[in-house]
């Protein structure tokens, strides 16, 4: 619950694609009404298998506070990964969340399934019963996969009912994507045992099974028919249209929202719900069905979002490249309010990430702390002339909270990345649920991603040449300049100082230091010389130059005219006080010289060492009488 609202936790893959647009909207206008704010966790692709712990896009779901989310919901048919699916339901659980899960079934949980057993069936049984086909071939997805091997089971079944031979051979695997299923099929087509007909398990291998037979110049659907399955616009275009099965999305998110309405008397219990896909028949099959004229206009807006990623894309392009030459992180969030191409969203980053010298940004947010605070880089939504970064709770989310769950504004999730390095998140915030913008997600965070890395990289670049900068210019014992790096310092005080502008150069030079080194090592020698150091620092007013001039000898410049008496009780005072809290068996003290320029002073480096040099050999003389009691 927050703020009165209850809130569904959405975790889905590729918002972009039409049928997940068009589930969340019809899901979002249905619960919205019940009371319920949706909260969408998005991965702008599929995740592999392989790769789910490593993913910088799973990194998302690190983010989702399950002290507030009401009920959880995994799109497992969009998500396709049974480790991501897996690990979302633990971290429910222990949370004593309910779990909806759309695809396979999950103990424990609410499971809403399409029937893809029985809608494959059917589009086996049309190409067997209707068009007599006897040499059937089914092209899978990945092997082993629940999706495909169920898809699988539907095939070998209907042969099975028609009393038609099943062997291995006539079974490829085209793991769901173009590129592999043309491969299986140029070997089905060398083999010369080329089937009647082709039944794939998802429309993207159809094609792909098309675009090679009419490359050999086999027909489709005359020499071999060819089916797909999920019912993607695409397939209207195809010439000849696909023969597939329609999951609705439209269909799944109403069984859904109905579902949700029965989680409290359901918690805890293994429920399935099913929803049956339908049978599009068009022409690849051998019907004589040609697609609706709707797909016309659909035509004119795939041209149309086409033409606008183009344009899009060249100006996000320009973005990032200005972000990469950024130096602050206000400086970022004024280029990217560049012609308002980023719109209905803001960017919260990982504090730790923005830090200056930071050596890098692996494991920002690990452990993720839910009391931690990030920043928010960018806020499309601010007025003003200048936006300025500022520090924001997570466990907040993002800005406006209140007047997004007011007006039932759907929250999409999605993780920014340096290469392979979660950073934080951007979150939308569309006022329209259009496809248009939906499409715009993956664009617009590659951008973003892109930009806050190059930012980064370049700032780890020149915190790396200042630190090897300062390995020759600052000594290591004390933290003070060494000889070189004072010399560089002090050459840029000459040319910035006022033609008579006064300047105080002192020289400490620690008492004894032989003594300490003889009596009690070394180790506390340098202790004792970095006392000296630390007390110069301390007394010196900011500007001032530190060098640790020899081995026991610091000196500072200091641009201004300081008193005397006042510096050199400051010394005792500090020397005093640590002395009395060190417990040392030995007491740090030091010679001081100190000399103010007066105009026509020779200002080289050697000229005010060798004055202040003379004035604390005087002091140290001075103190060496009184310890002898002369």
């Amino acid at each position: 619950m927050l703020r009165n609202k209850k809130v569904i936790g959405l975790c889905v893959a590729r918002i972009q694609d039409a049928a997940t647009h068009e589930y969340i909207t019809e899901l979002n206008r249905i619960v919205s009404k019940e009371g319920y704010s949706v909260f969408v966790y998005n991965t702008c692709s599929a995740v592999s298998a392989d790769s789910y712990e490593g993913s910088t896009q799973t990194a998302i779901y690190e983010y989702m506070d399950f002290d507030i989310i009401d009920l959880v919901i995994v799109y497992e048919e969009v998500l396709r990964n049974q480790k991501v699916t897996d690990a979302l339901i633990e971290k429910a659980k222990k949370k004593d969340v309910p779990v909806i899960v759309i695809g396979q079934s999950h103990e424990g949980c609410i499971n809403v399934k399409y029937d893809h057993g029985e809608a494959f069936a059917q589009v086996v049984r049309h190409m067997v019963e209707v068009h007599h086909k006897t040499r059937l071939h089914f092209m899978g997805g990945y092997k082993g996969n629940a999706f495909s091997e169920e898809r699988l089971d539907a095939f070998r079944r209907v042969l099975e009912e028609n009393n038609l031979p099943f062997d291995d051979s006539m079974v490829s695997y085209g793991n769901f994507y173009s590129m592999v299923t043309e491969k299986e099929t140029e070997l089905i087509v060398a083999s010369g045992n080329i089937p009647e007909a082709i039944v794939c398990a998802n429309d993207r291998m159809a094609f792909a099974v098309c675009n090679v037979l009419n490359r050999h110049g086999i027909r489709v659907p005359q020499d071999v028919a060819v089916t797909g399955f999920d019912g993607i616009p695409e397939t209207k275009f195809m010439i000849p249209s696909i023969t597939t099965v329609v999951c609705d999305a439209v269909g799944i998110a109403q069984k859904t929202a109905e579902v949700i309405l029965q989680t409290d008397s359901l918690k805890g219990k293994t429920e399935t719900f099913w929803v049956t896909p339908r049978l599009s028949i068009a022409e690849s099959c051998g019907c004589n069905k040609k697609p609706n004229e709707a797909s016309v206009d659909y035509l004119n807006s795939i041209y149309h979002g086409l033409y606008r990623f183009q344009e899009d894309e060249l100006l996000l392009s320009q973005i990032t490249a200005q972000v990469q030459r950024c130096e602050s992180p206000e400086e970022v969030a004024e280029k990217l309010k560049y012609k308002n191409i980023i719109y209905d969203l803001c960017c919260l980053v990982e504090k730790e990430y923005l830090e200056d010298g930071a050596e890098d940004c692996k494991g920002v947010f690990e452990p993720a702390d839910p009391e931690r605070e990030m920043v928010v880089l960018f806020d499309a939504d601010f007025s003003g002339e200048r936006f300025v970064p500022y520090g924001f709770p997570v466990k907040e989310f993002t800005p406006h909270l209140d007047f997004f769950l007011e007006n039932n504004r759907v929250l999409v999730f999605t993780a920014l990345y340096n290469v392979d390095e979660p950073i934080g998140y951007a979150c939308f915030f569309f006022s329209e649920l259009n496809s248009d913008n939906y499409m715009k997600i993956p664009q617009t965070v590659n951008a973003l991603s892109n930009a806050f890395g190059g930012y980064e990289n370049l700032r780890h670049e020149q915190y790396l040449k200042n630190q090897v900068d300062a390995m020759y210019r600052i000594d290591t014992l004390t933290g003070l300049y060494n000889r070189r790096g004072f010399e560089i310092e002090y050459n840029k005080l000459l040319e910035e100082k006022k033609e008579d502008q006064p300047i105080t150069i002192i020289l400490a030079d620690l008492d004894r230091l032989k003594a300490i080194n003889d009596s009690y090592g070394h180790k506390e020698g340098d202790y004792a010389i970095r006392s000296v150091a630390s007390a110069l620092k301390k007394i010196c007013p900011k500007g001032s130059i530190c060098t640790r001039y020899g081995g026991d000898e610091m000196l500072a410049v200091c641009p201004s005219k300081l008193d005397v008496a006042d510096i050199k009780e400051q010394f005792a005072k500090y020397f005093a006080e640590l002395n009395e809290k060190s417990g040392k068996p030995y007491k740090i003290e030091a010679s001081t010289g100190i000399y103010i320029t007066e105009p026509g002073d020779a200002l080289g480096f050697e000229d005010i060492v060798e004055k202040s040099d003379r004035l604390m050999y005087q002091e140290k003389e001075l103190h060496r009488k009184v310890k002898a009691g002369l």
